[in-house]
Formats: C-alpha cells, structure tokens, sequence
C-alpha cells in the first residue's frame, strides 16, 4: 500500500494489453502496476553509454531489478523505456511475441509492432468475432510533378585547410509514376461488429470508425453494410490473402475484413504460406489469452467540434497581407471577451456548467457555481476564471486560434475498397480532387482545406471540392461521423506528409480567410523513398541496444523548429524567398523521415548550412513554453510574430480593466454555527503564517527566474539549471494548511465561516488563496441552493421544439433550463481544480 506522501508521485495509466498480460502472468489486480516501471531518458545524446548499460543491465530498485521491456510509438519519440520485474520478462516476452522467433528482420519494425501491446486500449474480453484478411490494392498514377529529395555531394575546406567531401539532402523536380497503396492500414466491418461494440463499452454514440489493436495488428475499420451491397453486385463470397473463400451473403458470420497492410505478423507466421498461417496465428492468440483491443472511435455528428484550435505550423505559410491574417484571430478575441465579460452562456459553457452535463468530478469552484451563480463575482472564482482564460490567451499569440472546423479520421475511397474486396474494378465515387465529409449541418460542399500534423511546407495544404448531396453511393457512407473520405486517385496522402489511413487525423475548414492565404497550383513536396527501411539484423541484445539508441534521437521538434525560422524570416528579395522555400522543402521531408525513424530506422540529417542558419527562433515561439520563453527569439515583421504583438497589447488592456461588481461574501456564511474567539484567533495565526510563506515562496521563484541577477543569494540553495526549472508546488502548502486548520476548527462550515470573515471583513484587500485553501468544503456546505437557469444543447432536430429562445455558443445551440430546484447538492468534490478539466472540454469542442 502507497502512503499518501508518495501516491503523489504515481501517474495514472490507460490501460492496455501489455499491462493486461501481466496481470494474467502475476494474477495481481490491483490498481498499482508495481511489476513495471517506465524510465524517461530524455538528454540521452550527452549519456549513451549509461543508457546502453541500463538497456542492457536493468536496475535495480527497491531489492527488485527490472528489465528492458517494450516501447510504443509515443514512448519512442519522448526516449521513454519501460522496464518489467525480471521475474516475469521471459513469460512476457513469450506473450507479446506469441512465441514466435524471428531470425534477420528489420528490427526497428519488429520492435514498433511489438510496442503496440503499449498502445492505449479498451481491452474487450472473451470477444472473438470472425476476422480474415483481405490483399492490398496498388495503383499507378502516372505523370506526377513533384519536389523531392536527392543527394547531393558537395566540398567544403575544414578547420585544418583540408578539402573534404559532404553528402547532403537537395531538392529536385521531377516527373514520375508513383504506386500508391490505397488502403494503407485501412479495412472495414460488418454493422454488428459496431452494434456489439457499443454495447459493451457502454457507449451513446454508434462506433462506426474503430482503431483496433491486437498482437502484429494495427489499423481502422469503418463500418459498412457489405452483404447488402454485395448483394446489389450479385457477390456472394470474397477471397482472403490466402486464397480462402468467406461468405458474404447477408445472413453470413459478421466479419472484421482486415486488409494486408494492416496485418504486421504476415511473414512472421508464414510457414506454409496458406490459410493454415492464419489459423496458427489464432492458436496461438488464444494459447496466450490474447484479446482485441479498441484503443479509439469516432465522435458522432452531434458531439463532434464545430470550432477548434488551430497551430501555427498551418498559420506561418499563408501567403496573404497581415490586416487580413490579423482577422483569423478575431474569433478568439472575441470569445475570450465574451466570458471575461461575464456573459453568462459563455462561461457557464467554457466550464462545462450545462444542464445535460453530470455535476461528477468539478472542481470546487465550479459546484460553488452551481449552487449559486452569484459566486461568479466571488474573488478566488473570478481568478480561477481568469487563470483559466490566460492560458487560452497565451496560446492565441503562438497560433493556438480557435477555427471553424475539426479533426476527423482519414478514410480512403471506402466504394473502391469495398470493390475491391469484392473481386470488382475499384473505380471507386471519388474523382482526383474531391473528398467526401459531413458534419451535424448535413453533407459539406464547396472547397474546402485538408490539413495534417505536423505540418512543415505550403504545398501540404491540400484543396478539395466536398462532393456528395444526392449522389447515389452516399446512401453507404452517410451513417459515417467524424470521418473524411479523400479520393483515392490523386496523391492527397503523399501531401500530407505521407498520411496512411490507420487513424491518422485530418483537420478540415473552410474559413475562407484561412483558405485565401494557401497558395495554389504549387509542385507538391513528397518523400518518394517513404518506405525505404535499415537492413535486416539478427535480434541480439547488442542489436536491440544499438537500434534503441538510435531512435531515442528524436529530430521532430528540431526539425519543425527550423522549418518555422525560416517561414518568419523576411526575405528581401525574391531570390532569397526561394532559397528559404527550398530549404522548408528539404525540412518537410526529414521531419517525415523522423516521424518513421522508429519504424524504418531510417533518418535524414539536416543540411549544414540549413541547421546553421535555423536559429534564432520567432518572438511568438516565446509562448510555446518555459523551454522557447527563455531563449534569444527572432523579433522579425513575420505576420505570426505582428499577430503575436498585437495580441500582447490586446492582452494588458484586459489585465487592467476594473471589475466593479459587488459581491456578497455573506452566502458563505452560515449563521446557524457559531464559533468563540479563541478558535477564531487560532484559525487567524494561521492565516497569517499562510500569508507569509506565500510571499516568500514568490519571492524565491522570481529569484529563481532572475537567477543571474540574483546568483550570490541563491547560489547555495540552487543550482542555476535548478532554478531554472523550478515551481512552487502550492498543493504542499495548501495541503499543510488545510490540515492545520482543521485540526483547531475541526467542523467545515465554522471553519468557513471564520476563513470568510478573516478574508472579506478583517484583510478585505489581501488575497483570497486561503479561503479556498482550507475551508472549501466549509464554503459548498454554506452554500445554499438557488434555482437558476443553465443552458442545455439543443440538437438540431429539436430545435423548433425546443423552448425558449436558442443561442449559440462555438457553434452549438443552446436553451436555457432551470437548474437547482429539488437537485441534489454536490459535495463530494473537495480537491481544488485547475485547467486541466477545461482543456478536455475544449480541445474535445465541449465533450467529456
């Protein structure tokens, strides 16, 4: 059992099907996982030779040592290592690789698909549908104009005079066939795989879209009503990879139809290359007890966003004069004034304080809201609020603007696949240039930009005309939410930096402010070598180190970083505006060589004088983070760093407008409990000790962050590298105080009621942290419940029922309903809140 000191220290995981085995390995089932520990190697390039000893060796840790174990995606890119209790790494092993061994292989693949035990699933039990696997489709497109890379070997003279060779990345243009994939990582399901589904993850909305995850397999299937369309094309059995024949008939088994691609294990269960592999690998996957995992699916129409942030990779290219850049932040402007100025919808909908919306797990100033509404011009709530707005603000000046528009997943021509699969021509619906994509307001139409993370060049902005309406093949997409169909003719994915349709996300709007800035007719930037790999190895410890060290360099961030000096740069000649589109070009290539590096092992190095030049960063990079505020930045006529000025200038008015509204601290009070003047004098020490240690806490950390100024006073309590990451954990002394408190005024409303008087009677113009600090629970009790009004989402089938008058919030309809008459008081949640709550909400356009 965890003390209370350090289950501070302990982050709560998803769960997932490596975590799932080890529970059947050590029949422990307990909420802490003890049997792994993750270990962050972040810096690694200035340790590689303890790193490799702790690859190789493990560690030892509180008498247990602990093995090398997986790697997911994302534990990759943030030179993340897991390690397992030695004593069950061998059975683990024999799990995750389902006892196969495998002799050379391309080992960073191999690992990437042994790391998808990792991923972050909904591990559905004693579930086992009929799955096949069905062959990939290639296409030829032919006559593509493209940018892509080439070497290039040029000579420099060293620091000794001596001439050497480089080899280097350039960029050529060329005409050239490409063989498209076109199904990559995509297959489909029948309508009760999704009904099951549903079903047993309790779900609301219909998961047509799933992202599933089983051992050596990996991908998205959409729902689609097969039989019946095999039916209409006199179809009635499909062929597998294997040559095996499967019913389709519409009273046939209900089937998972998983395409080649998405089946990673194909040649490590070949032996007798028939359908006998498949069996094998179903043998196996039960002789483990391995089950299918659902580690995501889509938002139905009416939960999916209509507004959502932005970045500003996708903002630092357009091409377009500044007052009309300046506009696309108007939105924001105006959303953010609209709550600081309290209007009521506004707010109520930014803290998820709706009518429809479970009270369970608000923060406290939150349930103080909705117990009564006047607590809004409560000082401690209205600092909680502007806490809340200041860092959607922040994040405005670095591009963080909210759009008209949403992520959804990436399909391709779902006709042509189904064709496919069924034996037919896959000419598929979608024309070179089209897409289709609805949303809660019915099928889009007109153009609209296609937009995918992360991006680098201008040519990723992708155009596409919406098509749909009433063509006769949407009748077996439109049940499709959240979803966008691109054509499979062209070569959108390639565009977009090289996007599979395994659930990769694509943003889609059509402001046409944001669109007019995209240049048009421009050559395509694309990695033509996108599935080149490393050389097979034998899987040996020395191996296995070698290839982890390699991938733990993750050049991603620093690759974007230049991308975004040389976007702010303000070239003075045409000339050089080429020169800095040429090297953005040669970035967006290495960026998706680095987004694959742990897969294929394969990377690009920047060139030279590219890696030279891309520093220093742009001004609004500051408001990316501690890391970006604290370097030299770049203070070009850039549009994303004029944005950022103005919108500084925009930000200190609001700092310094004045909230006159009066407040009546005295619906905290109960006056039915009563107190005598020694407890009241004790709670009053307290405050005052709090007070005081607040103020030397800020004292230190604005030392800390002066440290240069203030070295010779600090330098034997901290370290400058220290100083520079360091935080004041207020929950240590909100915790220390609270206790204290109760402990001299045990009963919560009278200890509310004196922590009220000390803060708005006694200290009126000294800050308020300590009511909230200690007497929250006192001041919810306090509260008495007021009937008020809330607004309720009203869907757009409703709204001509819906009473009222309707109004609209980031796109969303809204009615007011009352709120509080005979509702059970909320009390239960005592912690004090921050963000963390309203960034779900948000960046989920208002969904849990």
């Amino acid at each position: 059992m965890l003390d209370l000191e350090h289950s501070r220290y302990i982050i709560a995981q998803q769960d997932n099907q490596l975590f799932r085995q080890i529970r059947i390995i050590t029949g422990d089932g307990g909420k802490f996982n003890r049997w792994i520990v993750f270990v962050d190697c972040n810096g690694i390039s200035d340790r590689e030779t303890p790193v490799a000893k702790l690859i190789h060796d493990g560690f030892l840790l509180n008498g247990t040592r602990y093995m090398l174990s997986e790697r997911s995606a994302s534990m990759t890119r943030n030179s993340i290592l897991s390690f397992v209790d030695e004593a069950i790494l061998d059975e683990l092993n024999e799990r995750v690789t389902m006892g196969v061994h495998v002799e050379a292989t391309v080992l960073s693949k191999y690992y990437a698909y042994r790391g998808l035990m990792l991923s972050a699933c909904h591990c559905i039990e004693g579930w086992r549908p009929k799955v096949i696997v069905v062959p990939d489709c290639y296409r030829m497109v032919p006559n593509c104009r493209v940018r892509c890379l080439q070497d290039h070997t040029t000579t420099y003279v060293d620091e000794n005079g001596v001439e050497r060779e480089w080899t280097q990345k350039d960029v050529e243009e060329r005409e050239i066939d490409l063989r498209l994939n076109l199904f990559d990582g995509c297959g489909m399901h029948h309508p009760a795989i999704t009904a099951y589904v549903r079903h047993v993850l309790g779900l609301k909305e219909n998961p047509t879209t799933l992202l599933l995850r089983m051992p050596y397999i990996k991908g998205v299937t959409h729902e689609m009503n097969y039989p019946e369309y095999y039916a209409e094309h006199g179809i009635a059995e499909i062929t597998d990879v294997w040559g095996h024949k499967h019913s389709v008939v519409p009273d046939a088994e209900p089937m998972i139809i998983l395409t080649e691609s998405m089946y990673k294990g194909i040649k490590y269960f070949k032996r007798t290359g028939g359908y006998a592999d498949w069996e094998e690998y179903w043998r196996r996957f039960e002789k483990y007890g391995h089950c299918i995992g659902i580690t995501k699916w889509n938002f139905s129409k009416e939960r999916e966003p209509v507004y959502t942030r932005a970045n500003y990779q996708i903002l630092q290219d357009l091409r377009m004069d500044y007052s009309d850049f300046a506009q696309l932040a108007q939105d924001s402007v105006e959303w953010a004034e609209r709550i600081l100025s309290g209007d009521p919808l506004s707010i109520y909908c930014f803290l998820g304080l709706t009518a429809d919306r479970p009270a369970r797990g608000l923060n406290s100033y939150c349930r103080a809201i909705l117990k009564n509404p006047a607590m809004l011009g409560e000082e401690g709530v209205k600092k909680y609020l502007r806490r809340a707005i200041a860092k959607y603000i922040d994040e405005f000046k670095c591009g963080k603007l909210w759009l008209k528009g949403g992520f959804k997943f990436i399909a391709p021509d779902l006709i042509a696949m189904m064709q496919h699969i069924g034996g037919m021509e896959p000419e598929g619906c979608l024309a070179d240039g089209e897409f289709y994509c609805h949303g809660i307001d019915g099928a889009f139409s007109g153009e609209y930009a296609i937009e995918r993370n992360p991006h680098i060049c201008a040519s990723e902005h992708v155009l596409l005309n919406a098509v749909g309406g009433e063509r006769e093949w949407v009748r077996w997409v439109a049940h499709l939410d959240n979803v966008c169909m691109l054509n499979s003719r062209g070569i959108v994915m390639q565009r977009l930096q090289g996007a599979d349709c395994d659930g990769d996300l694509c943003f889609v709007t059509n402001n046409p402010i944001y669109m007019s800035g995209i240049r048009r007719n421009g050559i395509p930037v694309i990695d033509i070598d996108d599935k080149i790999t490393t050389k097979p190895e034998e899987d040996t410890p020395e191996n296995r180190s070698a290839v982890i060290l390699r991938t733990m360099k993750n050049m991603i961030g620093e690759y974007s970083n230049y991308a975004s000096v040389y976007h702010n740069k303000v070239p003075k000649t045409e000339e050089q505006r080429r020169k800095y589109e040429k090297y953005i070009d040669i970035i967006a290539v290495s960026v998706g060589k680095s987004i694959d590096y742990a897969k294929t092992g394969v990377l690009y190095l920047i060139p030279r004088h590219i890696a030279k030049y891309g520093r220093p960063l742009p001004y609004f990079m500051r408001y990316r983070g501690a890391y970006y505020a604290n370097q030299k930045l770049a203070r070009t006529a850039s549009n994303m760093n004029r944005l950022c000025y103005d919108l500084e200038k925009w930000d200190r008015k609001l700092k310094w407008q004045k909230d006159s509204a009066p407040f009546d601290y005295r619906i905290m009070i109960d006056d039915s409990v009563s107190y005598n003047q020694e407890t009241y004098a004790a709670v009053r020490e307290l405050y005052l000790a709090f007070g005081r240690e607040m103020q030397d806490a800020s004292k230190f950390q604005m030392m800390c962050r002066n440290y240069d100024r203030y070295a010779s006073e600090l330098s034997d309590q901290i370290t400058k590298s220290e100083a520079r990451n360091f935080e004041i954990d207020y929950g240590a002394y909100y915790r220390r105080y609270a206790e204290a408190c109760a402990k001299v005024c045990p009963d919560p409303k009278v200890l509310a009621n004196i922590a009220v008087r000390l803060c708005y009677e006694e200290f009126p113009r000294r800050d308020k942290k300590f009511l909230w600090a200690v007497a929250e629970k006192g001041i919810l009790a306090n509260l008495k419940q007021v009937a008020h009004p809330l607004p309720v989402r009203v869907y757009a089938g409703d709204a001509e029922t819906a009473g009222g008058e309707l109004m609209a919030y980031m796109g969303r309809l809204y009615a007011w309903e009352t709120y509080g008459v005979g509702a059970k008081e909320a009390e239960s949640a005592n912690e004090i809140g921050d963000t963390d709550e309203i960034d779900a909400i948000h960046e989920t356009g208002g969904m849990e």
